[in-house]
């Protein structure tokens, strides 16, 4: 029988190939951490990873960047970011040493949002990269696979899904994902074309209405990167069969085991994540209520937010608002990653 294939897309960063072996640890390790679901759904004889790389479109405009920042600047101030954020980076253009945070995380999800042609590169190679994973199982077999995104890779995912099943694309009723999983969900602030709320992007019973079978948003709730224009759809999306099935949830969590709260691991590690997630990708009852609950006090005991005192102290004094210019996200952006990298 042909695997599951779980299909892992990075965030922003200067990601390399390979990125994904500390995820695939993580979802592993937690996924034998419970016995009775190890044991009748084996991991390594039912699931297989395909890593999902599209950071290497990024490469030009980021050499672009630090010989010349002005012409990056000028093609994002022409296609629509505004004067304020210009500015902003062109202050930060002046600095020395721009092979950094701003020249990668930063600079990545103002690529993606506001120049088209690179979108449409990323989108198509993801697609690609896709197509062929499923084209390479075995004929005549059921295909199973899922999605799991951090970050930017959020918006990606969203953006490529919709490519693909929109305007006489894929069947969703033949051949679809069990699960979308969005970690750190930026869908919303990166969207310029499909309405991340209307779009078909979302489970369904009905399979015609929805792409995929199960839909999970996880959420740190001292995570500030995916706080502008925040994914939170109202109570009857997608529908309400859908919910009463609860097959999308809106996971929020709150246990703080690093500095780093928007690390795509940091989200995995957390048993009110990842429980949700085994739970979509096998069956609701092979991780009892008894067991979910003892892990998840279990690891909220081992995090007690004390020692992040500082830390959330610093967090709530750069925290943005949901309706962030991007001046204020791109300072936001900056103040988390010299968080991040402080002593505190």
């Amino acid at each position: 029988m042909a695997k599951h294939i779980l299909f892992l897309v990075h965030g922003m960063g200067d990601t390399q190939p390979g990125w994904s072996q500390d995820i695939q640890q993580v979802i592993r390790s937690n996924y034998a951490s419970y016995p009775g679901l190890s044991l009748l759904v084996p991991f390594d004889t039912t699931f297989s990873f395909c890593e999902i790389n599209y950071n290497d479109k990024f490469d030009a405009r980021r050499k672009a960047w630090a010989q010349n920042a002005q012409t990056v600047l000028s093609a994002l101030a022409q296609s629509g970011l505004d004067a304020p954020a210009v500015k902003l980076l062109t202050t930060y253009s002046a600095e020395t040493g721009k092979e950094n945070f701003l020249a990668t995380h930063v600079l990545d999800v103002l690529l993606y949002r506001f120049i088209p042609q690179i979108a449409e590169q990323i989108r198509t190679s993801v697609q690609k990269q896709i197509l062929q994973a499923l084209a390479a199982q075995p004929e005549n077999e059921t295909i199973n696979w899922s999605i799991i995104a951090h970050s930017l890779g959020t918006a990606v995912t969203h953006d490529t899904l919709h490519a693909m099943y929109s305007g006489g694309g894929l069947p969703s009723s033949v051949t679809r994902p069990k699960l979308i999983a969005m970690i750190a969900n930026v869908s919303r602030v990166l969207e310029t074309g499909a309405d991340v709320y209307t779009s078909k992007v979302h489970a369904c019973i009905d399979p015609t209405k929805g792409i995929c079978d199960y839909f999970l948003n996880a959420r740190h709730e001292w995570d500030p990167i995916p706080v502008p224009k925040q994914f939170k759809p109202v109570d009857d999306w997608p529908d309400l069969a859908t919910r009463r099935e609860q097959r999308f949830q809106n996971l929020a969590i709150n246990a703080i085991e690093a500095k780093n709260v928007h690390d795509f691991a940091h989200y995995l590690k957390n048993p009110k994540v990842h429980i949700a997630l085994f739970r979509a990708l096998t069956w609701n009852n092979l991780i009892d209520e008894a067991s979910a609950a003892g892990a998840i006090a279990q690891y909220e005991a081992g995090t007690p937010l004390a020692q992040f005192q500082n830390l959330t102290t610093k967090l709530k004094q750069l925290w943005p608002n949901e309706q962030a210019s991007w001046k204020e996200i791109i300072t936001c952006f900056r103040k988390f990653q010299e968080l991040v990298k402080s002593d505190i």
